[in-house]
């Protein structure tokens, strides 16, 4: 008996001195801190990896909700091959028709080109978010930094595709018209009759249905403006009861309105040719919409990933660093039909 509450009195000790020590307490993503400051084990990863998930899951609500005219292009993703290869097939040629013949019909065996593409790879700029200034990071947070993301990338996006489904010059399969209208900042502005050219060419070049224009901010304000057929268009409300001015339709366009210079593309009026992407907007390099049909080209997404480093890996820097990567391509979906436009402005003098 004596001995059974000898090592009770032991085990009393030893749990005493335990609870003098100091509770373990959370103090940071991935480790365990006493209360005096000692390092104790490293925690599990399931903090990192749900933390991961939801910086993943608020980039691609953010990336999914910017309403662009890409949208209106054949989405091609669900053939992205382990999110990074675009494999899809293009169709035979068509076959040949009879008319009142009389012997038998011969066949033709359509001969299909499988096309293997590698997406493009959009990485945004890393954030680097030092722990003494901020404790923690709230979604709050997250969500401002993943919306700057998103945006950016697809900033990127919307010019890299612009340019890749713009005419580079004059030529078969292909509508360039100028702007006729009246002067203002130094440019005729775009009028309703430069777009009844522009559909009259089309037609007759046999472009296919499913048209749509990209014109920049000012461009596409001071065609709606100075006519009251598609000014009638914004005042149809939406659902919600709000005024959304991005796109109007008039003989068979979607005319869309992209914001600032996300369009990025321009005409050069002197060479006569599509200028470089990326030139500065003066002289003979004037602004310019794209014209594109929605069986002609296509986007496609792949990957969406986040790379992540914790503070408590970088003690130099004590930050926490993340930055996003999306895999993307956008391009012509056949090689002999390449039906594209673009409309420009006049320079005014």
């Amino acid at each position: 008996m004596k001995k059974l509450l000898g090592i009770l009195l032991l085990i009393a000790v030893c749990v005493v001195g335990l609870l003098s020590a100091g509770t373990a307490t959370p103090v940071g993503i991935g480790m365990l801190v006493a209360g005096s400051g000692t390092l104790l084990a490293d925690a599990p990863a399931l903090t990192l990896d749900t933390q991961k998930i939801v910086f993943l899951r608020s980039l691609k609500e953010e990336y999914e909700a910017i309403d662009t005219w890409m949208s209106e292009a054949e989405d091609l993703s669900m053939f992205v091959a382990e999110g990074q290869t675009l494999q899809f097939p293009e169709a035979g040629a068509d076959p040949d028709v009879y008319k009142n013949k009389i012997t038998d019909i011969d066949s033709v065996e359509p001969e299909e080109t499988v096309h293997k593409v590698e997406l493009d790879v959009y990485d945004s700029q890393n954030y680097k978010i030092r722990n003494a200034l901020l404790h923690a990071l709230p979604f709050e947070k997250v969500q401002y930094y993943t919306r700057k993301s998103a945006n950016s990338i697809i900033k990127k996006e919307v010019k890299d595709t612009a340019y890749a489904w713009a005419p580079k010059a004059a030529g078969h399969k292909i509508s360039i018209q100028a702007s006729t209208g009246p002067a203002r900042g130094g440019y005729k502005m775009l009028s309703l009759d430069d777009i009844v050219a522009l559909a009259r060419d089309c037609d007759n070049k046999e472009f296919p249905d499913g048209r749509n224009l990209v014109l920049p901010s000012d461009m596409w304000w001071d065609l709606v403006n100075n006519n009251e057929i598609l000014k009638g268009q914004l005042k149809n409300l939406t659902p919600n009861g709000t005024i959304k001015p991005t796109m109007v339709e008039y003989y068979g366009f979607k005319i869309h309105k992209s914001l600032g210079d996300k369009l990025g593309i321009a005409w050069d009026t002197e060479e006569d040719k599509l200028a470089p992407q990326g030139a500065e907007i003066t002289g003979d390099v004037v602004p310019c919409g794209l014209l594109f049909c929605k069986s002609e080209v296509f986007r496609a997404g792949g990957n969406m990933e986040m790379f992540y480093r914790d503070k408590s890996i970088d003690p130099e820097g004590r930050a926490y660093t993340f930055g996003f990567q999306h895999r993307f391509k956008s391009d012509f979906q056949m090689s002999g039909n390449r039906y594209s436009g673009l409309i420009y402005l006049t320079p005014a003098s």
